[in-house]
């Protein structure tokens, strides 16, 4: 990842998520465990379709699901029980069959994590399917013009 991927670009739908870090999410060093923080990427993930494109429980209802393809995370400082995270996130692209997406987790102005998925549309049998158009006509208005 590079330093560009510490911010969304300009021009793309956001969300920002608050997450309070429950004492379960951490060792015993109350340090989060690495592993939550791609638990935080999905609660955004699910919170910007809601915001601004449809529910995922739409997808869903209709036998679809956005696979994760890939994940990339980058540990840049540890949080810890009880603090208060933001985690934004914001699609990096959107393709045929599949959109890429970019985080940042962030307590106050410190940077914590960067990171990125991707997803595929697979069918209940797990089968790769197009997004279909309107959909992805709407998912591709969410990415900044500068992306593309």
């Amino acid at each position: 990842m590079s330093r560009r991927d510490i911010a969304p670009p300009e021009g793309a739908a956001t969300t920002t998520t608050e997450v309070r870090v429950p004492f379960f999410d951490t060792d015993a060093m109350q340090v989060v465990h690495h592993a939550n923080y791609v638990r935080y990427f999905e609660l955004a993930r699910v919170r910007l379709l809601d915001e601004h494109h449809r529910p995922y429980t739409e997808y869903v209802a209709a036998g679809l699901h956005f696979a994760v393809t890939r994940v990339e995370v980058g540990y840049r400082r540890a949080a810890r029980f009880d603090d208060r995270l933001r985690v934004t996130v914001w699609l990096r692209w959107v393709r045929g069959a599949s959109l890429g997406v970019g985080y940042v987790i962030a307590r106050g102005a410190e940077v914590l994590v960067v990171g990125s998925t991707e997803h595929a549309l697979v069918d209940g049998e797990g089968r790769p399917r197009r997004i279909p158009q309107p959909q992805r006509g709407e998912l591709a208005g969410l990415v900044s013009p500068r992306a593309v």
